[in-house]
């Protein structure tokens, strides 16, 4: 059984911190994961970030192929030597924030990946602009962020990431994972996230507006949405015409409601 990790172990011996390398060591999960994208009925799976390549592997062996997106240049030279025997096995070495559909495989993919923490709401943004590919997508975040952007109305973690998040996927959460699943271990928990495409209410340039009067909503947490919408000159009219009290605030709406009232606001 090829050991991907055994193996970058040897040869390497280290991660590089300013990729934000932590590859993930479990077998259970990665076999979890693995799965929930190989039963994709596309087959076709662009991995962000795949590392030494351990996800990767149990893919192809389950019989998907893989586009791997890797922007460490050591990394996209070591996993050819170990995965060209893989008809469905292709890698980008590029920063994916850079990748254009072109570069893409044709028809419909599943977006995959242990995000690196600190970009991994920049990615997760990123995929939306190839939104009408996507099949499913399965990312790995930190906990912290998986918690925004899972939470629902009424909650702390409630905020604009949130909302514009459900707005184009439907969400599930597979499962949190403890630090030390990882090498190098990390403090830091992740979590698991599967996000299923979900029929855009508008057009693609009203969307655009719609998304930045989402995170104006937020803009101030503590402030009522009354207070964060100022910048609407009829956004009290709106909030009316939209059955939203006049002391509500954006973390007590669901996405309905900021859908209906941005209606009102932007006729």
């Amino acid at each position: 059984m090829l050991n991907l990790l055994d193996i970058y172990k040897r040869e390497f011996g280290y991660t590089k911190k300013k990729f934000g390398q932590h590859f993930l060591t479990s077998k259970q999960f990665i076999d979890m994961i693995a799965e929930s994208l190989a039963s994709a009925e596309c087959r076709q799976i662009v991995e962000i970030g795949p590392g030494c390549g351990v996800l990767t592997h149990a893919m192809l062996e389950k019989g998907a192929s893989v586009t791997a997106v890797e922007i460490d240049e050591d990394l996209a030279e070591f996993l050819p030597r170990y995965l060209f025997i893989y008809k469905g096995f292709k890698v980008i070495n590029a920063d994916f924030m850079l990748i254009t559909e072109d570069q893409l495989p044709d028809g419909k993919i599943a977006f995959a990946g242990n995000l690196p923490y600190n970009v991994s709401v920049d990615i997760l943004m990123h995929c939306v602009k190839f939104f009408h590919k996507i099949e499913k997508m399965t990312f790995m975040f930190q906990k912290e962020v998986a918690d925004r952007i899972n939470a629902k109305p009424n909650n702390k973690e409630y905020t604009s990431l949130s909302v514009i998040t459900s707005y184009f996927f439907e969400k599930k959460k597979l499962k949190d994972i403890s630090g030390g699943q990882f090498w190098p271990n990390t403090k830091v928990r992740s979590t698991v996230l599967e996000f299923y495409p979900k029929e855009r209410h508008f057009s693609a340039e009203k969307e655009l507006r719609f998304l930045s009067f989402v995170k104006n909503s937020f803009m101030m947490k503590r402030k009522t949405l009354h207070n964060n919408l100022k910048s609407y000159p009829n956004h009290l009219e709106a909030m009316e015409k939209a059955g939203l009290a006049a002391n509500i605030r954006g973390e007590q709406m669901e996405l309905k409601d900021f859908i209906r009232l941005f209606e009102e606001i932007d006729v």
